[in-house]
């Protein structure tokens, strides 16, 4: 039996994107073979001062362990240090403390065969096993870790480009993923690409079902356009009014707008929303149970993003039967097509909303393609941990 430490960076409060990602590869990789996984979240959390300084909120309930989908979770809580926060942002060094706290838990790690790690700071708790141990350590990037931090920070980018060098292997969610790594540094790394899939929950319901759930949702009869995800700059919310202001121009039929997911710029979005005379519903954040029988109401997902990296909600959003317009940027295409995601250029609007009406007239065929799925996914961690783990203490393929 393989024994395996997963750790990856979250809040327990908010299970969605890297969490669920995380929970069903944990989920598919144990379904395949003889594997014992322990999970690890890492919650970093400000002190009093920092909290001050950066407008952030208490954690009221810490939790050391929580449950999510038949996977048990220790969580561990790592108070970010002002210290920290000022060599870093003022005198552009490394966050000493918390690098000396994540390089001791490399230590934790013993007893296990191999430490698989999702996204940066996860990502030194690996390496340092690595070193200490001499046992195999993969890191898993899925998106904001690789293509906004690093380029924006160059003491990211350092330990970033160091943490590349330094796993046995890195697993990117996309090959677009992959090839903005390669633009960090250089020289080569180690690396493969497992993409993301869906959850078995996200998968087109009977239409008896989707009738009754239009009507509850009172949409039935009309086609429902919805947004979902993170209202913050990067995901281009501001746009949405504009766009469905668009495709209601374009489609000649009864249309409903939804927007589900809350941030900074939900307040803003319902103001311009309101100022271009469009009536959209919104959610607000919605817990991962309902988001299936939401999505199985939906036509269209529109993702008017300026970056992503291989987007979860692409995927469940096509397993439920919706079509997906969205950005070309990083991976969005390899999972919707690439006649669907649309160059940021000065016509984006335009031709977004002109793919947006084609899709809601039935003029577009839209399938998830079959490498897209946390099964293949699992057979290839499989294969590759089952490599790492008969060489050499500390040794790789693809050192």
């Amino acid at each position: 039996m393989k024994k395996v430490a997963v750790i990856f960076e979250g809040d327990p409060s908010r299970r969605l994107g890297v969490f669920q990602a995380v929970v069903n590869r944990v989920k598919h990789l144990q379904a395949l073979g003889d594997y014992k996984i322990n999970v690890t979240l890492l919650t970093v959390y400000d002190g009093w001062l920092m909290r001050l300084l950066r407008g952030g909120k208490r954690h009221i309930d810490r939790p050391s362990v929580i449950h999510a989908d038949g996977v048990t979770i220790a969580v561990k809580w790592i108070k970010r240090s002002w210290i920290d926060a000022a060599l870093h942002r003022l005198l552009k060094m490394r966050p000493v403390r918390t690098l000396r706290r994540l390089n001791k838990m490399g230590w934790e790690m013993r007893g296990h065969d191999l430490v698989s790690a999702h996204d940066r700071i996860a990502g030194h708790v690996a390496v340092s096993a690595r070193q200490k141990l001499q046992i195999p350590a993969f890191i898993t990037w899925h998106g904001a870790s690789i293509y906004t931090d690093p380029p924006r920070d160059a003491v990211v980018k350092l330990m970033t480009v160091e943490l590349l060098r330094g796993a046995t292997d890195n697993f990117f969610v996309s090959e677009g993923l992959l090839r903005k790594a390669r633009q960090l540094t250089p020289d080569n790394f180690p690396a493969d690409v497992l993409l993301n899939g869906a959850n078995a929950q996200f998968h087109r319901y009977s239409d008896d079902r989707r009738t009754e759930l239009r009507r509850a949702h009172n949409c039935l009869g009309s086609k429902v356009v919805a947004f979902i995800g993170r209202f913050e700059p990067v995901k281009n919310v501001l746009w949405l009014p504009q766009i469905y202001r668009l495709i209601k121009q374009k489609y000649d039929g009864d249309i409903i707008f939804w927007a589900i997911g809350d941030g900074v710029q939900l307040s803003e979005t319902r103001q311009r929303m309101a100022s271009e005379g469009i009536h959209c519903k919104f959610f607000g954040l919605q817990p991962p149970e309902v988001m299936p029988d939401l999505m199985n109401c939906i036509d269209l997902l529109v993702l008017p993003s300026d970056l992503e990296g291989l987007p979860l909600v692409t995927i469940e959003a096509l397993s439920c039967g919706a079509n997906v317009v969205a950005t070309n940027v990083i991976g969005t295409a390899e999972a919707i097509g690439r006649d669907n995601a649309i160059d940021l250029d000065d016509d984006f609007i335009e031709r977004f909303t002109t793919r947006a009406a084609a899709m809601l007239r039935g003029e577009v065929e839209q399938r998830l393609p079959e490498a897209v799925s946390w099964t293949a996914t699992a057979r290839k961690e499989n294969e590759i941990y089952t490599a790492a783990t008969t060489l050499p203490a500390g040794k790789s393929d693809k050192a």
